[in-house]
């Protein structure tokens, strides 16, 4: 049976789905088209075994062409890189990787606008880098959301002590390493992608082997802009569950279509920023001397400099 060609494996919150969105339309590419097809992450998924899973999400794919799927979870999720190579010992893997501070904001930035953390970032980032939680959580895999992300459809709260340990790149990196050679690991940069996407398109067709050149129609396009204000708010979308005829229907609705419509709602529920918060001064250096280890560590796993100069300056 065929195993997957490629993975982009993340990292969260990094331009992951933009990448998504530019190879899908490739002649030579076929991809799920929800995007998120979590095999090596999802208990439910990887429970009915590989050939289910190819038999879901690539129905009648072509087999000369490559097949691969997009699944940031597999950036966070201690589990994933030995279940990928169990499986698909000769996948490609991409990753695609944001100034770690941005990143783990973006990410708490998330949580803000589900009304999951409405603590104070300060606060926040003197929680989560205290070692037993760091240590804790490096080894929890991510929650699955299948039902989206509300405690009543079975949200776990689990969510927000990710911010700062799925932002350790040469941690998480290091461990994929163990299992794969380093010409099956591309690592791109989500500064790069919005600067130069042709660049970065360029990259992953040759990291595939595709000689040809390759400019997708969408190129240059923000998928899935972040926000901290949604258009809808939540009260209202509870009130419409609490409607006895929506419950009739919706919950006859089978568990990953509503893990779907949940997740489509939301994107298209987010309000854009005018202005583009940061993290205090007091957050940003602490975050700054956490960081800058792992850094290093991601450096000489690349084998260059990371394009995030506040690193350079340590």
């Amino acid at each position: 049976m065929k195993q997957l060609d490629f993975i982009i494996i993340g990292a969260q919150k990094s331009a992951t789905t933009s990448m998504f969105k530019y190879l899908f339309e490739h002649p030579r590419i076929v991809m799920p088209a929800d995007k998120e097809a979590p095999f090596f992450s999802d208990t439910e998924l990887f429970n009915q075994g590989w050939s289910s899973f190819i038999k879901n999400y690539f129905p009648k794919a072509p087999t000369d062409k490559l097949w691969g799927t997009a699944s940031p979870q597999y950036m966070g999720d201690p589990r994933a890189a030995q279940r990928i190579a169990e499986q698909n010992p000769n996948v490609k893997l991409i990753a695609i990787l944001r100034n770690p501070i941005e990143r783990s904001f973006s990410h708490y930035t998330m949580s803000q606008r589900r009304e999951l953390d409405n603590r104070d970032f300060d606060q926040v980032i003197d929680e989560l880098l205290r070692e037993e939680h760091l240590q804790h959580y490096r080894q929890t895999p991510p929650p699955e959301h299948q039902f989206g992300y509300d405690g009543r459809e079975g949200y776990e709260s689990e969510d927000i002590h990710f911010y700062c340990v799925w932002s350790e790149y040469g941690r998480i990196l290091q461990q994929y390493r163990k299992y794969f050679e380093k010409e099956q690991l591309l690592v791109l940069y989500m500064d790069e992608l919005m600067s130069d996407p042709q660049s970065s398109i360029n990259k992953v067709t040759e990291f595939l082997g595709l000689q040809e050149e390759y400019t997708p129609a969408n190129l240059g396009k923000v998928y899935h802009k972040g926000g901290s204000r949604l258009f809808i708010p939540n009260i209202w979308k509870e009130s419409v569950k609490d409607n006895v005829f929506f419950r009739f229907f919706w919950d006859r609705v089978p568990s990953r279509t509503r893990g779907y419509l949940n997740y489509w709602y939301e994107q298209m529920n987010v309000r854009k920023n005018d202005q583009t918060s940061r993290p205090s001064r007091q957050a940003e250096e602490k975050m700054t001397q956490h960081f800058i280890p792992d850094i290093k560590l991601l450096e000489s796993i690349t084998g260059s400099e990371v394009p995030w100069p506040a690193f350079h300056k340590k």
